[in-house]
């Protein structure tokens, strides 16, 4: 039996081979052990690995951009996850290890020419596997972990934190970081949905690239709440700004940012910090992409305490919390107390958009459609669409 042959029937054997690799890399290899690592994906890694690898062997050939393509994701993956890169080198050189055990093992001895080449053809492929990871590895790690990196995270920490901060402090070590103190700086909260997660750190570059190219100074970068934080001075039109960042090519569409208030020195901006992850709360319940905290103070209230959310919906909609009523006060509403626009978007007759106005406005207590504008409505409303499963006639 030849040295594809050999290779080839190894490729029947993926799975086992792939189970044996797991085990050793969860066992022996620094990082595996995490809590952020899923046993299951890192065997389905293994096994397209394994896959790719023999398909290569057997064929005498360096893998193509297709088969290095898993192992380049799988280094991304690992970077965010924190597992060290010399963990992943360990990985693929076990495999190197496993590939020659099995293909030089044989009831027949083999010629030394023969070893020889298995020996080149796994070396080949291996170091292939390997360079793909590295670079791919590098590259997220040096999003993940800026200039600074320890600080940074530091800076953000403090800033996030509970206790009080002694300004003079905080202003020294931002300086050690090369922040311009003195400047107006403001904060950005990043999130990504959790089934995206691998691309965070594309997220994360992308709004990096275009603030860089815009700020006086280092961008912060740390974590908070589960979501990444970044200090930055503040740039005009930031909003603009951070809108091209999202719709960058690689940014998930899961992707969404608060933005904090502007602050007039760096010490000041902890209270930005909050802001900021408090409108992304908000952004994510109503789907938005890129919200501004002072555009949203009454629905981050709201956000904020869940308890007063329901009373307030209780009590100014628990009456009209029948049938089509709540639907169409909302559809009424958006459609600028118009009779015939509502019915359209609803599909009824004009004369019951009439009727049921007139019903919402007389369990209301209201005199007229004109009182439906009132701010008490309007934020129960919004109560109801940040809290959907607030139930009214109950709370």
């Amino acid at each position: 039996m030849d040295i594809t042959q050999r290779a080839q029937e190894l490729l029947t054997q993926d799975l086992q081979i792939a189970e044996h690799l797991t085990d050793a890399a969860w066992e022996k290899l620094p990082g595996y052990e995490l809590g952020a690592l899923d046993r299951t994906e890192v065997a389905s890694a293994i096994t397209a690995g394994t896959r790719s690898m023999l398909l290569a062997i057997a064929e005498d050939r360096l893998p193509d951009e297709s088969e290095l393509e898993p192992a380049r994701r799988i280094a991304e993956r690992r970077a965010i996850q924190g597992v060290p890169m010399e963990s992943l080198v360990g990985s693929w050189r076990n495999s190197e290890r496993m590939m020659l055990s099995r293909l030089l093992t044989s009831s027949t001895p083999l010629p030394t020419s023969d070893i020889q080449e298995v020996v080149r053809r796994v070396g080949v492929v291996i170091d292939a596997m390997v360079g793909a990871t590295t670079t791919a590895y590098r590259e997220v790690a040096g999003e993940l972990h800026p200039p600074f990196s320890r600080l940074s995270v530091d800076l953000v920490s403090r800033l996030a934190g509970a206790e009080a901060l002694d300004p003079a402090h905080l202003d020294r070590l931002a300086s050690t970081a090369g922040v311009r103190v003195h400047q107006p700086h403001r904060v950005i909260a990043l999130s990504v949905d959790p089934q995206d997660g691998p691309l965070v750190a594309r997220a994360r570059q992308a709004l990096v690239d275009r603030l860089r190219s815009r700020v006086d100074g280092p961008i912060l970068i740390g974590g908070h709440q589960g979501c990444t934080i970044l200090v930055t001075a503040d740039v005009e039109r930031i909003d603009d700004v951070l809108d091209r960042a999202l719709a960058d090519p690689g940014v998930p569409a899961s992707s969404a940012v608060g933005l904090g208030m502007r602050r007039a020195r760096f010490n000041e901006a902890a209270g930005s910090l909050r802001e900021a992850v408090a409108a992304l709360e908000v952004g994510r319940r109503l789907g938005e992409r890129l919200t501004r905290f002072e555009q949203v103070i009454p629905e981050v209230l709201i956000v904020e305490n869940r308890g007063m959310a329901a009373q307030m919906a209780a009590s100014v909609l628990g009456p009209i919390d029948k049938g089509d009523l709540l639907e169409t006060l909302r559809t009424f509403l958006r459609c600028g107390l118009s009779t015939r626009a509502t019915a359209g978007e609803l599909q009824v007759h004009e004369n019951t958009v009439t009727y049921r106005v007139r019903r919402i406005c007389d369990l209301l207590g209201l005199d007229g459609s004109a009182e439906l504008t009132r701010v008490d409505i309007l934020m129960a409303l919004r109560a109801r669409q940040l809290y959907d499963d607030l139930d009214v006639s109950r709370a």
